[in-house]
């Protein structure tokens, strides 16, 4: 992953937009990612089909969407390795896709295997997921901060 010398959240929205676009598509090009070694990779290479995702983070969670027409949620399967959120299942060919003739066939199908690293700690009990429609949320809240305290040092 490209990491910027400055903090991306402290430019202004449309920068912070670009940085974060910019960032995918040179992951996406050069196949790298800061999570490689522990199985945290992004885009699969070896995936046949790679359902488009969207994050949102906000002060107490992280938002993930991923699209997923055509798939069930039995096919889906949702684990959390370390810090990385990996979805992984499989979109199944239409049942008339050997056809004797096929005119168009544009519509991706096969496994999939999509794994985001996030950068904060979470709750891990508190994680929800639903799916509606073709489209998966997965609800992440973070860890709540350690309140800050004073400690009494005693006499020995």
């Amino acid at each position: 992953m490209v990491h910027f010398r400055f903090p991306i959240y402290q430019l202004p929205l449309a920068l912070k937009d670009f940085a974060s676009e910019m960032e995918t598509i040179v992951d996406q090009v050069f196949n790298k990612s800061d999570c490689q070694s522990d199985g945290c990779d992004g885009p699969n290479a070896s995936s046949a089909y790679t359902p488009d995702l969207d994050i949102f983070e906000s002060e107490g969670s992280y938002n993930v969407y991923l699209d997923l027409p055509g798939v069930t949620s039995e096919a889906i399967k949702l684990e959390m390795q370390d810090e990385c959120l990996v979805v992984s299942g499989t979109r199944e060919k239409r049942p008339d896709a050997e056809a004797k003739q096929v005119h168009r066939n544009e519509c991706s199908n096969g496994p999939f295997l999509r794994s985001i690293r996030l950068t904060k700690p979470l709750d891990m009990e508190k994680i929800e997921a639903s799916f509606e429609n073709g489209v998966l949320h997965i609800l992440l809240p973070k860890q709540a901060k350690p309140l800050s305290r004073t400690i009494e040092i005693k006499k020995v």
